[in-house]
């Protein structure tokens, strides 16, 4: 009977363990900052530190590290001049890992018996679900977050809207900002600002005809050449040449005869 209850704690203390939602200090490079919940300031995290309790926040400096492992050996790599706060494990079905306050943080989900692990990671403007993978989350500040999937599957949603995700899946990431859903997943070596923001420039009345329609003076200030660079050539037939038959062929276009 004594064995059998001996046993039955060693199988609970991996749960004992999530509950108190304590998570390890696994190692610490250059200058990182510690304050403890209730705290009122920052003190250097010591090597000495073994554990961080819920409602910590973690600081980095620049060109620091630090990684924290969880109970089940997933762990997370903090990068240098970012801020997170431990979270609570069980304050739903899913268990809150930390919030991405600012910064970049590399997180290492591992599967439990082959099984999805429900961790779930949070920024100021994103709500990231996870299933055992290898991902990556940036908070820029309060109202952009980037999410990036490296291994597995991950889903993001945007805080305050639960009804409009995305699955990001390996090499795939995604953009968050505050009041929108997060934009189309799109690959890694893609721009997620760059394709996704379109600039509309809205024409005055000076500009148009009588019919609403764009004026030949504006119609020749829009042609394509104004939005080309300068071209160094400056040869007669160069993109940003002043003569119209640069883009005409060299023969004749024919047509069939019908």
């Amino acid at each position: 009977m004594r064995k059998l209850t001996l046993l039955s704690l060693l199988l609970l203390l991996p749960v004992a363990g999530f509950a108190q939602g304590t998570v390890s200090v696994a190692g610490i490079l250059g200058p990182v900052d510690w304050k403890a919940v209730g705290g009122v300031k920052f003190t250097p995290l010591q090597p000495s530190t073994q554990i961080v309790h819920v409602g910590d926040q973690i600081r980095t400096g620049a060109g620091a590290t630090v990684t924290l492992t969880l109970p089940d050996t997933s762990y997370m790599v903090i990068t240098e001049n970012s801020t997170v706060t431990i979270q609570d494990f069980w304050t739903s079905s899913y268990r809150n890992i930390v919030d991405v306050m600012m910064g970049k943080v590399r997180f290492y989900i591992q599967k439990l018996g082959g099984k999805p692990n429900p961790y779930r990671v949070q920024t100021p403007t994103a709500l990231i679900a996870v299933r055992g993978t290898v991902f990556e989350v940036t908070s820029y500040d309060p109202k952009l977050t980037e999410v990036s999937c490296l291994e597995g599957s991950v889903t993001v949603e945007t805080l305050g809207l639960p009804d409009r995700e995305v699955i990001l899946e390996a090499g795939k990431h995604t953009m968050v900002q505050p009041g929108m859903p997060p934009v189309m997943p799109i690959a890694m070596n893609e721009s997620l600002i760059q394709n996704r923001v379109i600039q509309v420039v809205r024409k005055d009345g000076s500009e148009l005809t009588g019919q609403n329609a764009p004026s030949n003076d504006r119609l020749a200030r829009d042609n394509d050449r104004m939005n080309r660079a300068l071209d160094p050539l400056q040869a007669p037939r160069s993109t940003n040449s002043s003569d119209v038959q640069r883009a005409k062929p060299g023969a004749t276009l024919k047509y069939p005869d019908r």
